[in-house]
């Protein structure tokens, strides 16, 4: 959750969905979703 208020400024040029939400550990103990 992000709250905005007032005058905040967010970081200009992040994506809205961070990449970190895309890594995930498979059955066999592997990370996957690196690129």
């Amino acid at each position: 959750m992000v709250v905005l208020s007032g005058e905040i400024m967010t970081m200009p040029g992040l994506p809205k969905k961070p990449a970190s939400d895309n890594i995930d550990i498979d059955a066999d103990g592997n990370i996957v979703g690196l690129a």
